[in-house]
């Protein structure tokens, strides 16, 4: 059996997830200096995550969440109900 699975790349992803983050950073009014102090980064690492310099690993995206008072959730395409 086999499954036609779209083509998707790192980028597809990543870039969906960064920017609702990005977003949820500035609706909080959150520096992007603020947020790499509160995840004990170093500094512009947050800025080179949002234009996609740098790759954040899962657990970065987890703690970024985090410190944004959200959390990630994994949602099945069907239904609009985390799982």
């Amino acid at each position: 059996m086999r499954f036609d699975y779209p083509s998707k790349t790192r980028d597809d992803f990543l870039k969906e997830v960064v920017s609702l983050l990005r977003n949820k950073r500035i609706e909080m009014k959150i520096s992007q200096q603020e947020l790499n102090h509160r995840l004990g980064m170093a500094d512009f690492l947050v800025t080179k995550w949002e234009n996609g310099i740098r790759t954040p690993l899962a657990y970065h995206l987890y703690c970024w969440a985090d410190a944004l008072d959200s959390k990630l959730t994994i949602v099945d395409n069907t239904s609009s109900e985390p799982i």
